[in-house]
């Protein structure tokens, strides 16, 4: 494997690249935690960097 490495305008535009696609990911997952909460009643909540699933039942 010839890998050469990068140079900084390079590594650069990987990351800006990367940082697109996992904001693009974050705004997904945002819009289906809304619809999940809205419709669902479900809620996500962060505790101590873990996230817990919330299900209100429908009584």
């Amino acid at each position: 494997m010839n890998t050469k490495p990068q140079t900084p305008e390079q590594r650069i535009k990987e990351l800006e690249k990367q940082l697109k696609d996992e904001k693009l990911k974050s705004a997904l997952f945002e819009k289906v935690i809304d619809i999940m909460r809205d419709e669902h009643g479900v809620t996500v909540k962060k505790h101590a960097g873990k996230l817990s699933v919330v299900v209100k039942s429908k009584d």
